[in-house]
């Protein structure tokens, strides 16, 4: 192992995305059986199923690159259980109500605790299961599972036993990638020519709230009944006809800076002095705008030729409404130009021209910004499409 490996985060990485698409994955099949419950993430555990104050189903996750065992004596059994044996210890949850699952790539091996504990277990093998932790418990001398192996000899037989009685162990579980495919299967139903796109939107919705959720935005929790109306608006919006929009936040625009000053489609907004928020938000429509349209394009959404017509759709409506203004103004000084340009600029920035079934005010404004970046509009009537300047005759 290199010394840049020891120190890499892509472990971790890939355990935090385990974790969000397992939840996902969990929620889209959890629709069928709870629509009313919440998921929440790092709130009772790693994620956590709630259908009223208390959390219905807890669910550790535990991926790893390299697969391991998952044995008596194993740092993620131990850590596992203290978890939920702390919970139960502070009434978090109630034990006899609560269902507990571990989920990992990693493989219990034969005759262990955990694999006594898969779906279905019987009493016998909740037994037997107990009396090898018990036995894992008092011979390990791990120190990393020092207070979990004691916190379980401390528990009566009884009570251990409800514990592990509760707990449903899935291991050689498929791994980030696979969870991945899993949830594209969910989405075939909704999408059945996108399902893949549909899971990649769908998911950049899911990163996007438990954002929110773990900066205490949505602190409740994420209700299945909103990723179910997401996962129908997205499955709606792949239909041949259809164009999907995304929100900011997976578009990952960029926001203004002073660097944007030189951009033509800002010298342009200056030369009519818009005010500095309505600049800010113009670069933001602009941005936006060229972030979708570069998706759709990227994803084979929609053709080349398409998004050309529709800017020369947008040419042809600035053409008519800047002639329009031009005729009944008849600006005579640099006041009336400007008054000019603001009156066209305002209109752009309002016009919600449709491109298939998106009509969205951002999408017509910022396309607009984007002509008027490479001089095929213009607001002030003297802005020169050959240097970006106001002509210095303008006020004759």
């Amino acid at each position: 192992m290199t010394e840049l490996s020891k120190y890499s985060a892509s472990g971790s990485m890939a355990g935090y995305l385990f974790q969000c698409r397992l939840a996902l994955l969990h929620a889209l099949e959890l629709t069928r059986r709870k629509p009313e419950a919440m998921v929440s993430i790092e709130k009772f555990d790693d994620i956590a199923f709630e259908t009223g104050d208390h959390a219905d189903c807890l669910v550790q996750a535990k991926h790893h690159v390299v697969p391991k065992p998952l044995g008596d004596m194993s740092e993620d059994v131990w850590k596992t259980l203290l978890i939920w044996m702390e919970g139960a210890k502070h009434g978090v949850f109630e034990v006899s109500k609560t269902t507990y699952m571990l989920v990992t790539t990693a493989t219990s091996p034969p005759d262990s605790a955990m694999s006594k504990l898969r779906e279905g277990a019987s009493e016998a093998d909740v037994n037997a299961s107990y009396e090898l932790l018990t036995t894992a418990a008092r011979d390990s001398a791990n120190s990393a599972t020092e207070v979990a192996r004691s916190a379980f000899l401390e528990m009566t037989a009884d009570e251990a036993k409800l514990l592990l009685s509760r707990v449903v162990v899935i291991d050689s579980h498929p791994n980030l990638t696979d969870v991945f495919s899993d949830i594209v299967a969910e989405l075939n139903i909704l999408a059945p020519t996108n399902a893949e796109l549909a899971a990649q939107y769908l998911e950049g919705w899911w990163l996007n709230r438990v954002g929110q959720h773990l900066i205490g935005e949505d602190d409740a929790g994420i209700p299945v009944q909103h990723l179910i109306l997401k996962a129908h608006e997205i499955g709606k919006t792949l239909t041949d006809k259809a164009l999907p929009i995304d929100s900011p936040a997976t578009l990952g625009i960029k926001e203004y800076s002073d660097d944007d000053e030189a951009r033509v489609f800002v010298r342009q907004m200056r030369a009519i002095k818009i005010t500095d928020g309505m600049v800010r938000g113009a670069t933001s429509d602009f941005y936006r705008a060229y972030a979708q349209r570069s998706r759709w394009a990227r994803e084979s959404l929609i053709l080349e030729d398409e998004l050309s017509n529709y800017d020369e759709k947008l040419r042809d409506a600035w053409r008519r409404k800047f002639d329009e203004v031009s005729l009944m103004d008849d600006a005579k000084n640099e006041e009336e130009k400007i008054s000019i340009g603001r009156r066209v600029f305002l209109w752009a920035t309002q016009e919600s021209t449709p491109l298939r079934n998106v009509v969205e005010k951002w999408i017509t404004a910022g396309s607009y910004h984007g002509l008027a970046d490479r001089h095929q509009v213009r607001w002030h009537p003297d802005f020169d499409n050959a240097d970006g300047k106001v002509s210095e005759a303008s006020d004759g």
